[in-house]
């Protein structure tokens, strides 16, 4: 499933607003195990998305507020499902902004949430 690269396409849908999966080039990525984060174009604007394939939904929850304290900013879920490359997951939202003061939350975000996950589900990160 994890064939991502950057300056390749990913599929990018919001089922929970009927909208559906369109084409996006990928122009930043951290992919950690089931962890991912993306930041993509679609030519005109840029957007980004962090998930966690394949987790549970408490999971998510528990794995958002140990974040929150290990990176020193709020993490949470969203309720607002997700579609990439055919599969649905609610993905975690946090300040950002294009700056330099924000320029390394992603990355920090993506490398705590592969080492908690790794903490409360050993094994799991290289199915």
């Amino acid at each position: 499933m994890h064939h991502w690269a950057v300056g390749g396409d990913i599929y990018i849908g919001w089922p929970d607003h009927g909208a559906e999966e369109r084409r996006y080039t990928i122009v930043e990525m951290d992919l950690s195990g089931k962890v991912f984060r993306g930041r993509v174009t679609n030519g005109q604007r840029q957007g980004g998305f962090m998930v966690i394939f394949d987790c549970p939904n408490v999971i998510l929850e528990q794995l958002a507020e140990q974040a929150s304290n290990v990176v020193g900013f709020r993490v949470i879920v969203s309720n607002l499902r997700t579609s990439i490359d055919g599969v649905v997951v609610r993905s975690f939202d946090y300040e950002w902004y294009p700056t330099p003061e924000f320029a390394e939350r992603p990355h920090a975000l993506a490398t705590a949430l592969a080492t908690l996950y790794e903490d409360i589900a050993p094994g799991q990160t290289d199915k």
